[in-house]
């Protein structure tokens, strides 16, 4: 009966949250050359992909759902994101979010790159992720609000040093990176409304 279950406790203990890949793609087979942004939040405890979305809609008021795809890694595989939300369609918070296997020490994850970006309209290119400046990139500043809002509305929180701070050219020619910490956000079992 013990060799029945063998594969799927050995399947069990090799779920766990994947950082080793702590940036989004633009495509498929993912490689340095098409990342688009650094991951920054990890949703934990009960953070599975639906749950996440729920609460940053409660939270945050984030339900506009536009924003170009973007793929995240897990476990060697290169797969699309799950969801994304943003505060609205101009200049904005917005975030991309991908579900993860549950971890032994963190139960069910969701990884997310978040980040504030501005609408440019001249030249016309769609949305720039705002680059450094005194309150950090856009990257930055939409990990501390979600950061902040999560933790006054009674989550737990923590903050990881990942080191995922390369730049990145947009479309109005700045460039914009993370300060390399991700935050790891704690959501409860029941869904708020």
């Amino acid at each position: 009966m013990v060799l029945a279950f063998a594969p799927i406790l050995a399947g069990a203990a090799r779920a766990h949250l994947d950082s080793s890949d702590r940036y989004t793609h633009g495509s498929c087979p993912a490689r340095t050359e098409n990342r688009v942004d650094p991951i920054n939040v990890v949703f934990h405890s009960w953070g599975t992909w639906g749950r996440a979305v729920s609460q940053i809609e409660s939270h945050l008021g984030w339900t506009t759902t536009s924003g170009t795809s973007q793929s995240f890694v897990e476990h060697g595989k290169c797969q699309s994101l799950h969801a994304q939300r943003a505060s609205g369609h101009g200049t904005r918070f917005h975030v991309r979010l991908r579900g993860q296997h549950p971890d032994g020490a963190l139960g069910w994850t969701t990884t997310a790159a978040a980040h504030h970006e501005d609408l440019v309209l001249f030249p016309p290119c769609g949305h720039a992720v705002d680059e450094s400046g005194p309150g950090g990139s856009g990257f930055d500043q939409a990990r501390d609000e979600l950061r902040a809002r999560f933790a006054g509305a009674g989550h737990a929180t923590s903050a990881v040093w990942w080191g995922n701070t390369q730049s990145f050219k947009q479309c109005d020619g700045d460039y914009a990176g993370s300060d390399g910490w991700a935050v790891f956000i704690e959501l409860h079992q029941v869904n708020h409304s």
